[in-house]
């Protein structure tokens, strides 16, 4: 959904088998059914504008240590009632999406055909426009909680969310030479390529459902998204999250509350769901072959919301990784062993006195930020205060 489960991996819940189209009996399998592949299939028809992204993979067997196998070489195509179709495009990494704007008023069918023949359709999928929403935040107790606020209407009761964040973090010291092995002598490092500050990235990791007909006025107020524990790094400087907010219908609505309910009462997304759920993809040429996944059509909304270090002070953060970081000094005889040997960084030079002395040294983790996975390079969508 952007696609919506994109952390979510149905692929390893391989307990998940569906009850298919029309009235056909629930297909309870047997254990060597569930060692079998199973096609996944995820994603989102974004009507209006905006992209659609299908993904594709294969269940693993239930006691395979890869959890999904993407499929590549598929040909997916969406038809409309009226006669039009829009064929995806492809990655050959198992993702497809078009950026062609899918009319609002129409109702929608999504068709797979694989590479190995086998073919598969969806249910006929009417089109949900989601409402205006927005999101705020509240501190209590240290800890900060990140809420959608919205209100439904006749068409659009159930609602669905999913987030992209991104913020920034720094490494405790900064380096601002290297140590060159072959000359044997300190290097400067431009200020554009210092290894201190980065950009790092998370998604949603869980379902979060709502049904405005609970609430007074169908006004869904304070719908928490996530929060951030006190002491987290992703508010030490400055933190943006990426919302958006899908309409689904009852059907899907169900869906996905199963696999919230698998994930909330085992305690674990990827484990196996006790019983069938529904699903609106089926197999033309075998009916009873368990497809996972429910595709959804619509037009989204998305919100951004950022904040800032001085939004929650309070805060100091806490980064486990930087714990017992130390600095030394290293004397000009030691620069080869030290620095061309050992795991020491140089950071900038020691003047006590005249000529400068040595350099203060730190260690390669306390000083790149790169290595706790983040990326150097600015996103282009990031905007600074």
């Amino acid at each position: 959904m952007d696609a919506v489960i994109k952390k979510i991996h149905l692929p390893v819940i391989l307990g998940v088998l569906s009850l298919f189209f029309g009235c056909r009996e629930p297909f309870s399998p047997e254990l060597k059914d569930l060692n079998q592949n199973i096609l996944v299939v995820e994603g989102f028809i974004e009507v209006g504008g905006g992209t659609t992204s299908i993904k594709l993979s294969m269940a693993s067997p239930l006691y395979s240590d890869i959890p999904e196998f993407p499929v590549p070489g598929a040909n997916i195509t969406i038809f409309g009632e009226n006669g039009d179709s829009w064929e995806l495009n492809t990655d050959n990494f198992g993702a497809y999406v078009t950026d062609a704007i899918l009319p609002e008023n129409e109702i929608y069918t999504l068709s797979i055909d694989l590479s190995n023949g086998q073919s598969y359709v969806s249910d006929k999928i009417k089109p949900i426009i989601s409402p205006e929403f927005d999101i705020t935040f509240t501190q209590e107790d240290g800890d900060v909680q990140i809420y959608s606020n919205t209100t439904g209407n006749d068409d659009a009761e159930f609602f669905l969310w999913q987030y992209d964040e991104t913020w920034v973090y720094r490494t405790p010291h900064t380096s601002f030479f290297s140590y060159d092995k072959i000359t044997k002598e300190m290097v400067d490092i431009p200020l554009d390529q210092l290894t201190n500050r980065c950009y790092n990235f998370d998604q949603s990791r869980r379902i979060i459902l709502e049904a405005s007909s609970r609430f007074e006025n169908s006004r869904i107020f304070q719908k928490e998204l996530l929060t951030i524990d006190s002491l987290s790094e992703k508010l030490g400087i400055r933190y943006r999250i990426k919302a958006k907010q899908y309409a689904i219908d009852r059907e899907a609505y169900i869906f996905w509350e199963g696999i919230r309910k698998n994930s909330d009462d085992i305690g674990d997304i990827f484990s196996p769901l006790p019983s069938a759920v529904t699903s609106n993809i089926y197999s033309i040429e075998d009916p009873d072959e368990p497809v996972i996944g429910y595709i959804s059509a619509g037009k989204s909304q998305e919100k951004i919301l950022y904040i800032q270090n001085s939004d929650v002070v309070p805060w100091r953060t806490s980064i486990q990784d930087y714990f017992g970081c130390i600095i030394d000094t290293i004397a000009p005889p030691d620069y080869e062993e030290i620095f061309g040997l050992l795991n020491f960084i140089p950071l900038y030079e020691y003047c006590d006195d005249l000529p400068c002395g040595g350099f203060f040294a730190s260690t390669e983790g306390c000083t790149d930020c790169r290595l706790r996975g983040g990326v150097l390079e600015k996103p282009d969508y990031w905007k600074d205060e």
